[in-house]
This record gives structure tokens, sequence and C-alpha cells, in this order.
């Protein structure tokens, strides 16, 4: 089967189908027909469904525009993109900031870096108002393309640097004890959804790094994660919770990772996002209840029953001044952080 590989195209999972959605300039455009209606997406597409989406992305392009030219923000983007700046981030962050590097370039990449003025910033962070962690980002990004440019002689001041960040609400929380046990009840532990959320709750690891945990990791009551994001390598000690349904999982489940689709492939980070979401709606849980949310709760669990902040940092990989001592006196601090959790949630358990 030929793969179709299409710009700008972004398909999630919802209700056994598959959809698509056509993302660019900071829009997210459903591939719908005519009357507004969502078509599936199939491999390959069905001809009413690439019909659609043409028709959008022509609506995005427009008359054809000329190459920027020399001192340009999408020249300095581009500059920017090839650079050790850039190229020697995580994978992780250059996939996100390449999405707004892309919103950057196509939307003002006609403007010139050396008379960008500082209201500039102020326009762009406000067009995104009514998504404050958008608007916030876009400017973090911004500001770290024009630190680029002094430190390249583009321009002798950062008219991005320190503006104002919007407020954003709570963000993310630790979960409830009781929003825990309702998401068990519903999950059963033989579904991907129950292991990836014992996984999260306890290895207090971001969703990305749990995507991505191996089954090999998995050894001597010991996972082994190295973090996507801050390339740190911390060890979890598997409570008696994860072990109790990640021991059968693994048995019944042969695939290199740990989490996979019904078909053992593994689970793609987007697709992974949108299933727990899904997940949590199901389970009748708040909006509140996040993925990210789990990882405070971990935290949050641990200093509860008087772990140290650098105990906690062994396990979750935060970094702090003290996180700086040899990997062995982390390994012991970690081992002691589970133990005092186990003991906590079952007494009566005295490994």
């Amino acid at each position: 089967m030929v793969k179709v590989t299409l710009p700008y195209l972004q398909v999630v999972h919802s209700k056994g189908c598959a959809y698509a959605y056509y993302r660019r300039g900071g829009r997210r455009v459903p591939v719908a027909d005519e009357a507004g209606q969502p078509i599936p997406y199939t491999t390959p597409p069905a001809p009413d469904w690439l019909a659609a989406y043409q028709r959008i992305h022509k609506s995005f392009e427009g008359p054809p525009r000329s190459a920027p030219g020399p001192g340009s923000l999408a020249v300095l983007i581009r500059d920017y993109r090839s650079a050790p700046e850039f190229t020697q981030l995580s994978p992780r962050s250059r996939r996100d900031y390449g999405r707004y590097l892309d919103l950057l370039a196509t939307g003002y990449g006609d403007e010139m870096v050396a008379t960008l003025p500082r209201a500039f910033v102020f326009k762009l962070r406000d067009r995104f108002a009514d998504k404050p962690r958008t608007a916030n980002y876009v400017i973090q990004v911004l500001r770290r393309v024009l630190s680029f440019a002094v430190d390249r002689g583009w321009r002798e001041s950062n008219p991005a640097s320190r503006p104002k960040r919007l407020k954003t609400g709570r963000g993310h929380r630790a979960w409830e004890e009781d929003e825990i046990r309702r998401f068990r009840d519903r999950w059963p532990a033989s579904t991907v959804e129950r292991i990836a959320f014992e996984l999260l709750l306890n290895t207090g690891q971001r969703g990305g790094d749990v995507v991505r945990m191996l089954r090999s990791a998995f050894q001597g009551g010991w996972i082994k994660v190295v973090q996507e994001k801050t390339r740190e390598t911390v060890e979890v000690p598997v409570a008696a919770d994860l072990a109790r349904v990640l021991d059968p999982w693994l048995e019944v489940h042969g695939g290199a990772v740990m989490l996979t689709t019904p078909a053992g492939r593994p689970l793609r980070i987007d697709h992974f996002r949108h299933r727990m979401r899904s997940a949590y709606r199901a389970a009748g849980l708040p909006d509140d209840c996040t993925t990210h949310g789990l990882r405070y709760t971990a935290a949050t669990r641990l200093r509860e029953v008087g772990c140290d902040w650098m105990t906690i940092g062994a396990i979750t990989g935060h970094k702090t001044a003290e996180m700086a001592r040899r990997y062995a006196e982390r390994r012991r601090r970690a081992e002691l952080g589970g133990r005092r959790v186990q003991q906590a949630l079952d007494p009566s358990d005295e490994t």
C-alpha cells in the first residue's frame, strides 16, 4: 500500500474512526464536506476526502508570493533551523518549536528583522489572546529566534525580551484519590489506558517518556527511563500497584514497547494524548484531570509521605542544585521514596 503524505495534515482517532485536520498558520480546520460534516480519513484517502483537503489547501495558498529577501524573518528562521541552537535541542523540543517557527515564517516571514519593533511582539501575542498558552509559547519561540539574531549581529537588542505573559489559569493539578479510584474502576488492567495510567501515576514521568518506554527497561523491579526533554537518565522503583497490572500485561503483549495499538504498533504521542483524554472523559472525570497532572500527583504523593525535594527529583527527573550528586546516591534515594509511598498506600506490604 502506498503511503500518502500531505502537508499540514493531522490525523486523530475518535470512537473507532479517524478524522483529519488541516493545521497551518495557527489555525486548525477539520477536513469536512461543504456542509461542514467531517469526512472520515482512510488510507488511502477517499476521493471526496481528497477533494475537501485540496479545497482547504487552496484557500490557504492564495496568490504566489516572492521569496523573502535577505534580512527577513523567514531567512532568519531558516538560518536558525540549521544552527546548533536548534539542531542540538531534544527531538521533542525541535518538534514543538518547529510548529511555531512555521507559523512565524508563514505569517510574518516578510518582516525585516533589523527594524522589527517591540510593538510587533505584543500585537503577535494579543492575536492569540483567546489561547493564552499558545500566545506565550509563540513569544517564547520568537524570543529565541531574535536572541539568535542578536548573537549573529542582525540587530543590537531583542525586542521580545521579557514581555508580560498572559495568564493561563490554574494549569495542571494533582489528581484527588477518589479521581484515581474512578479511573481504575472504569478501565480494567487489561486495557492500554489502564497500563498507561499506572505508568504515569507510579513513575512520575512525562507522557512522551511513557509512550517511549521499552519493555527491556523493566528489569529487576526497576524501570529505567532516558527522558526525552532533559536527556536525564532516571531509574524508578516499580511500586506494587504498577507491578500488579504490568506483570500480566507484559506476559500477553510481546512488543518491544510497553504501550501499543491493537495491531501491535507503538503509540504515537498525538494518538496517546487524544486516547488518554477520551479515557478521562469516559471515566466521568473533570477536564482538569490531565496526563501531566499525574506527574504532579506522583510528586505530591512523595512529598506527603515526607520525601525531600532531592528524593522526589530522583524519581521524576526534576533538576535542582542538589541533583548533581552521584548516580548511586540518586538511585538509593529513589528506592527509599518508592518504598515510602508503597507503605503509605498499603501498610501491610513490608517489601
